[in-house]
C-alpha cells in the first residue's frame, strides 16, 4: 500500500477578550491531540519549531507566535500547528488563535495506475522493493518522468499508444537526435533479463528516422551475458552509437540521484522567518 499525505485539512480556534468582550470558538481545539489516522498512535515526534515575542505599534503589549510540525516516523503523517496570543489587557484584549493543518490519509495499491508520480518516487526510495508490483505502464511513466529529470539537456516524450511496438518513450536532444527508450517491468527481483528483447527493439530501432542510440530499462536484477555481448555487437557494427542496459539497481540508483528532496507539504504553510527545521544544518 502507497501512502499520500500531500493533501491537508486546516481548523481554527480563538478564544479570550476582544475589545474587553469574551469571543470563543472551536475552544475544543486547544486541547487537540496529532493523531496518526495511519498508525493510529499520538505523534509527539516534532521535525520543526519557531517561536517569535514581538511589541507591536498597534498593539499597547505583547503578541507572541509559534509554530511547530510534528510528523510520524512510521508512515510519515504530518500536522502542522500554528499560535498566537495577544496580551493587551489596556486595550482590552488578551486572545489566542490556534490553526491546523493536518495531512489527509491517501492510499493506493502498489499497482495503482492512479497513484501520482511524485508520489511513487518518493516512496520507491523508502521502499525500492515496490518495483516489482507496480504496474507496467506506470513504470513506464515513471521511467520517462526520472530519464526527464536525468538528462536535463533532453525533451523526453512516449507515443501515447497502448501497443506501442517496442517504444516506450524517445529522447530529443538540442540538436534533434533521438534515442529510443524501452521499459521492462519484471516481477522478480532475481530475473534476468535476456537477449530477445533486445532483438526486439533493434528491429524497431532500425526503422525509425534520426535515431541515434537505444536505452533499455529493466527492472531485472542484471542482464544475461547474451543480452551485453549483443548490445557490444550492435554498437561494433555502428548500427547505433549508443546502446545503453539499465537494470533495477541502475535505475534506483538514478532516481536517488535526481529526486533531490522528500516532499514536505507543510514547509508551504510556514509563515515565521527562520524557523529551524530540525536535523537541517
Amino acid at each position: 500500500m502507497i501512502l499520500d499525505y500531500r493533501e491537508y485539512v486546516t481548523e481554527k480556534a480563538s478564544k479570550g477578550l476582544v475589545n474587553y468582550i469574551s469571543r470563543e470558538t472551536n475552544s475544543s481545539l486547544f486541547d487537540h491531540k496529532a493523531i496518526c489516522p495511519y498508525c493510529k498512535t499520538k505523534i509527539e515526534n516534532v521535525v520543526y519549531t519557531k517561536s517569535v515575542r514581538e511589541y507591536p505599534d498597534w498593539l499597547y503589549g505583547s503578541f507572541d507566535q509559534s509554530e511547530n510540525v510534528v510528523q510520524c516516523q512510521i508512515c510519515g503523517w504530518w500536522e502542522y500547528k500554528y499560535s498566537n496570543q495577544s496580551d493587551a489587557i489596556l486595550d482590552g484584549i488578551r486572545a489566542s488563535d490556534v490553526e491546523y493543518a493536518s495531512a489527509k490519509l491517501r492510499t493506493f495499491d502498489n499497482a495503482s495506475v492512479e497513484v501520482p508520480l511524485e508520489v511513487l518516487r518518493t516512496y520507491l526510495l523508502k521502499k525500492p522493493e515496490l518495483i516489482y508490483e507496480i504496474d507496467a505502464h506506470k513504470m513506464e511513466d515513471l521511467v520517462r518522468s526520472v530519464f526527464k529529470d536525468f538528462f536535463p539537456e533532453c525533451e523526453v516524450s512516449h507515443f501515447g499508444k497502448t501497443r506501442d511496438g517496442g517504444r516506450d518513450g524517445l529522447l530529443i536532444d538540442s540538436e534533434g537526435n533521438q534515442t529510443l527508450l524501452q521499459v521492462k517491468r519484471r516481477t522478480k527481483a532475481d530475473a534476468t533479463e535476456g537477449v530477445v528483447a533486445l532483438r526486439e527493439l533493434m528491429g524497431v530501432a532500425i526503422l525509425e528516422d534520426n535515431l541515434k542510440g537505444c536505452i533499455f530499462v529493466s527492472t531485472a536484477d542484471h542482464f544475461s551475458k547474451d543480452a551485453e555481448t549483443y548490445a557490444k555487437n550492435v554498437l561494433n557494427k555502428n548500427i547505433i552509437e549508443k546502446f545503453e542496459l539499465v537494470n533495477c539497481d541502475e535505475f534506483l540508483s538514478r532516481l536517488k540521484l535526481v529526486q533531490k528532496n522528500v516532499p514536505q507539504e507543510w514547509k508551504k504553510l510556514i509563515r515565521l522567518d527562520n524557523g529551524k527545521v530540525l536535523g537541517e544544518p
